[in-house]
């Protein structure tokens, strides 16, 4: 379920902060899967396409995350415990 099927029943409209967050989430899924296809594929050629498709997302995602960092929308440098109540806390806003 994505930030739109949240929003499709509000008069809302996603503020940038919140497309980035949906943004990183599906990068996140898609590195995940990359991999999994990595670690079951036997085809040479097909494992270097995926390889490169893997760095490729990978370089995107630290180029959003940097991008989401400058514009103060996530903290990296914060703890887990206090970047979870952050998003908590920027996921009850959204959701009001």
């Amino acid at each position: 379920m994505g930030l739109k099927d949240l929003l499709k029943d509000k008069k809302v409209m996603p503020r940038d902060k919140d497309i980035v967050y949906d943004m990183l989430k599906d990068s996140k899924f898609t590195l995940v899967g990359l991999a999994l296809a990595l670690s079951e594929c036997t085809n040479f050629r097909l494992r270097q396409l995926l390889i490169d498709q893997f760095n490729r997302c990978v370089n995107d995602h630290h180029a959003l995350s940097d991008l989401a960092e400058k514009k103060d929308w996530y903290q990296t440098s914060t703890t887990l415990l206090h970047q979870m109540q952050i998003d908590l806390v920027d996921s009850e806003k959204t959701l009001s």
